[in-house]
């Protein structure tokens, strides 16, 4: 049994939900996104969320969520690969 902390994550609220993030270097790429942008992704991987269902609620056509959610991905990869190599 590993104890764990609530210090030892990051909380981002989205809409009416909180998401734990563990990794520091994945809230730290998370923060660099704009904010419309990290919410797509945290409601689609890890609330689990279609591209329609977070159009609907953000009020955006679904083929607009899903370009940027893949782009938002290019980036948070791009952040988190330059961060590892450092």
């Amino acid at each position: 049994m590993l104890d764990e902390y609530p210090s030892e994550q990051s909380i981002f609220s989205v809409l009416e939900y909180d998401v734990a993030i563990k990794s520091e270097l994945l809230a730290d790429a998370l923060t660099a996104l704009p904010e419309q942008k990290r919410d797509i992704i945290l409601l689609y991987h890890f609330l689990g969320m279609t591209d329609k269902e977070i159009g609907d609620l953000l009020h955006m056509a679904r083929q607009t969520v899903q370009y940027q959610r893949t782009s938002s991905l290019r980036h948070l990869k791009k952040y988190m690969e330059g961060k590892a190599n450092e």
